[in-house]
């Protein structure tokens, strides 16, 4: 008997009971669907943040926190610059405070930075990508006030570029600033700060009138070369012991570990929708078995070997299973295309913090989900399926093929 004989007699029996067929056919869909949705927003979420990173703070920054009971100052900084290869070292400056804008009063983190830094905050190249309205100039008696401080939980606008503002310091002085602009919506806040709910002023400024002490909340550390951060590392280890230091792979490391277990966990949840056609599948054939034992008894009677029906029942699993696959794999990468890729994130970054969310936006109106599957990762999603089906075969096959042949032409 030829291949293309066992093909057709397999394709021929599934027709013949389509009913089970078109719906074994259609939970194998869904279940490509859910599960190269769940492991392709993972991976996008994975390789959006990663990617942020790097490019907010490259490859050649560490960080340097205070231990939980030490302090660092700004003689720390001119002292983690002495360290080789170190080319800047940038404090961080903050703290929280009471502003009164024209009768509104609401809390806000103040923070002393200079106009390199708030670029690096909010992942730009240049300071006016991250303006809403106003100048991007960061002077004495200038403040740029973050979106969620201009604008209330409904939505009304109470900071206006050229109004007047109140802050009152930790230490109860009332200090009157000038707002010079409206910073963007920042769809990320780093290092423990907020953007959206901050005030940026100029670091100078800051010294002077909120931390005359010098105390600092972190450094930001430089190295001239991402080859020599496990040294500065080190250094800044020996130095400071009571305190923290965090370099970009330690924080990848730990984003990297969250994005898998939850990737792995989205996985496995949409992954219950295959054990569930294998059940389907194994009911299935068992029904086939026991409905077709007399037309399998006179196959055997007309010449049909032992193993040509069990190999008939693992055909006819497969051909299920292979146009599953083929609709939901068709299905799932044209799902895919409608949804931006991480890499349409990343490449409107540098025009600013809301470019990314606009190019997601023209692309897809309402929704703006990040999904990367690789050739490798549709592979493996294609053949699950079959595999799962051919195994849920095997048994009722099994079973099909040690029924007595004289038994099989008694059974009704």
């Amino acid at each position: 008997m030829r291949v293309t004989d066992y093909f057709k007699l397999a394709w021929s029996a599934a027709w013949e009971r389509r009913g089970r067929t078109i719906g074994a056919i259609v939970g194998i869909v869904i279940a490509i669907v859910a599960l190269g949705l769940a492991i392709g927003l993972g991976q996008g979420y994975k390789m959006l943040t990663t990617s942020f990173f790097e490019r907010v703070f490259g490859t050649n920054t560490v960080f340097l926190f205070p231990g939980q009971n030490s302090q660092l100052t700004i003689t720390d900084v001119y002292e983690v610059m002495n360290i080789p290869h170190v080319v800047n070292a940038i404090p961080i400056l903050s703290t929280v405070a009471r502003v009164n804008i024209n009768g509104h009063e609401v809390t806000a983190t103040i923070i002393g930075a200079t106009e390199q830094e708030i670029m690096q905050l909010y992942g730009v190249t240049s300071l006016s990508n991250a303006i809403l309205a106003g100048a991007p100039v960061l002077t004495p008696g200038l403040a740029l006030v973050g979106y969620d401080v201009a604008f209330t939980n409904t939505g009304q606008q109470i900071a206006y570029p050229g109004q007047v503002m109140v802050i009152t310091t930790p230490g109860g002085s009332e200090l009157t600033y000038t707002i010079g602009a409206i910073m963007q919506q920042s769809g990320i806040g780093v290092i423990g700060l907020n953007p959206n709910n901050a005030i940026f002023i100029d670091e100078n400024t800051f010294l002077s009138q909120f931390d005359p002490s010098g105390t600092v909340n972190g450094i930001i550390v430089y190295v001239d070369s991402p080859n020599n951060i496990n040294y500065v590392t080190n250094e800044l280890k020996a130095l400071f012991p009571m305190d923290q230091v965090l370099n970009l792979s330690t924080l990848l490391s730990s984003i990297n570990q969250f994005f898998t277990v939850l990737e792995l966990f989205l996985a496995f949840i949409a992954g219950i929708s295959f054990v569930i056609i294998g059940i389907w599948m194994f009911d299935t054939m068992m029904i086939n078995v026991l409905q077709r034992t007399r037309e399998f008894g006179i196959m055997r009677a007309v010449g049909f070997s032992g193993r040509s029906i069990p190999l008939l029942l693992i055909i006819e699993a497969a051909i299920i299973a292979i146009i599953g696959s083929v609709i939901g794999t068709a299905l799932l990468m044209a799902i895919t295309s409608i949804f931006p890729s991480p890499s349409s994130f990343m490449g409107t970054a540098s025009r600013g913090p809301g470019a990314a969310a606009r190019a997601a936006a023209a692309s897809s109106p309402s929704i703006m989900l990040p999904i990367a599957l690789t050739p490798l990762d549709i592979a493996a999603i294609f053949i699950l399926p079959i595999a799962i089906n051919i195994i849920a075969a095997l048994v009722p096959a099994i079973r099909a093929m040690r029924i007595p042949p004289a038994q099989t032409l008694r059974y009704e």
